[in-house]
């Protein structure tokens, strides 16, 4: 790790304390969309409360979600089944 941090600080040309404030910056939110995309994919919050939390965008989110594979809808086959019969009754 310390041979690391020394290639950043030629390579970035700013002080070992910079790295490390920007490292641990990029860390600590990564973590905070891995909770969130936690918390999205056992349904305990919504997309855009998620997106309000972490501080990106919805359609970031989605893109996340999707890349994760997380279902954050939280519709069972039979729920969209359900609601399209729903749709057809009322047109």
């Amino acid at each position: 790790m310390e041979k690391e941090i020394k290639n950043l600080e030629k390579k970035w040309r700013v002080e070992r304390s910079e790295i490390i404030r920007r490292l641990l910056d990029k860390a600590i939110k990564e973590l905070r969309i891995l909770d969130a995309l936690e918390q999205l994919a056992t349904h305990k919050i919504s997309l855009g409360k998620v997106a309000e939390e972490v501080g990106v965008s919805i359609w970031d989110m989605i893109a996340l979600a999707k890349e994760k594979k997380i279902d954050w809808i939280g519709l069972s086959p039979e729920d969209i089944e359900r609601d399209l019969e729903i749709i057809k009754k009322l047109k």
